[in-house]
């Protein structure tokens, strides 16, 4: 049976699925606040990566072999951590960290082995540059801990977060400056997720992490534009903002959440939404991803006064949205996690194009990031995808 990580981990993909956004180097350079709309140009996913140990299986089993967070710092270099099995220990997990230096050609794929310490998933990963970078994830004992590295991934260094939650995202703003989210169980339960949480922050790198916020959801996603604005999002369709550098966060109205009192059972708050896409394109423009964890059913939200209000702009009936990647405020990418296809807009999600995913099963991809329109990775379960123009 595997490890109790493992469940957790499970138990945190199946609802919301995790790991890091694009570095903000790619993010910033390649966002326009008031972009031309693109020329729709169709595209398809091609498994660019696949693990060779993962070439003796098939069918659903290929999803043991999962990739959750992804960092894009320029067209050529990407990084990605996740976990598979380990070769070695039979029913128990690895954490894994890939890498590329040339556009995904030839990925290296290092398992993290530390010595006296087990690591058997990390959840996310974010570099500020080719050679500085961070990832967070667990060890055996379900202590949240977070990994760092100056030399591009040949060598990393552990420290512990100190509190009692699952590390989910790590972002960054420089070497100094970084933010982590985290989860844990709702209150009178053993397991799972959307439990009360602290928004972590450092300002030595890494080395030390303070409590800043204590938030009544677990966070899934964290993302800054510069040293003052920054959001958060998670659980009960919730997300945070702060305009001071972190000091105060103030929840904003985003339609979709859980709210107090009595629920309407008209109203997409009973669907228990997670908020687990989120991005911003200046400190104005953003887009933010939902799943209910009640029923199927997906939200895209939009803003355009830095959420002092959000709009639903694409409702979807069947499915939950992973994770979203924005160019501009018209050109992006939607991943769900039902069908063979990932969805792509040209006028800021008000239609949809769909592109398929070549593979040899319908496996769902939780993560997606990108350098610029030619060079977009997607990951997820059995392989790491890249985007092709036709």
């Amino acid at each position: 049976m595997e490890s109790r990580t493992r469940v957790v981990a499970i138990a945190f993909f199946s609802l919301i699925s995790l790991g890091a956004a694009a570095c903000k180097s790619s993010q910033n350079n390649s966002n326009q606040s008031n972009p031309p709309i693109a020329v729709a140009k169709p595209g398809k996913w091609v498994a660019q990566y696949r693990s060779p140990a993962s070439l003796s299986y098939s069918g659903m089993n290929l999803a043991v072999f999962y990739y959750s967070g992804i960092s894009v710092v320029s067209p050529n270099v990407v990084f990605v951590c996740g976990d598979t099995p380990n070769p070695r220990a039979g029913d128990e997990r690895v954490a894994v960290i890939l890498r590329t230096t040339d556009g995904g050609q030839h990925w290296t794929d290092t398992p993290v082995e530390l010595p006296r310490i087990q690591i058997p998933t990390l959840n996310d990963i974010h570099f500020i540059s080719p050679d500085v970078g961070w990832a967070v994830g667990v060890d055996s004992g379900q202590d949240g801990i977070v990994l760092k590295t100056t030399d591009g991934g040949s060598s990393w260094t552990l420290t512990r977060i100190g509190y009692k939650e699952v590390p989910t995202t790590v972002f960054f703003l420089d070497a100094d400056n970084g933010w982590i989210g985290g989860a844990t169980a709702p209150p009178g339960d053993d397991e799972g997720i959307g439990g009360p949480s602290a928004l972590l922050a450092t300002t030595d790198g890494g080395h030390t992490w303070q409590s800043r916020y204590n938030v009544p959801i677990s966070i899934y996603r964290v993302f800054f534009v510069d040293k003052m604005n920054g959001w958060a999002s998670g659980s009960k369709g919730v997300i945070y903002s702060t305009v001071d550098a972190g000091l105060t966060w103030n929840s904003q109205r985003t339609e979709i959440e859980t709210g107090e009192g009595a629920v309407d059972l008209s109203g997409d708050g009973v669907k228990q939404f997670a908020v687990s896409g989120l991005q911003f394109i200046d400190k104005s423009n953003g887009f933010a991803g939902a799943s209910a964890t009640e029923g199927e059913a997906g939200r895209l939200l939009v803003t355009s006064n830095g959420g002092a209000t959000w709009r639903r702009q694409w409702l979807v009936p069947n499915a939950g949205i992973k994770d979203i990647f924005f160019l501009n405020q018209n050109q992006g990418w939607v991943l769900t996690d039902k069908g063979v296809y990932i969805n792509y807009t040209i006028d800021g999600g008000r239609s949809w194009l769909s592109e398929p995913k070549v593979f040899e099963q319908d496996v769902t991809l939780s993560r997606i990031a990108g350098a610029d329109a030619e060079h977009i990775w997607a990951i997820g379960g059995g392989a790491v995808f890249f985007r092709t123009s036709e």
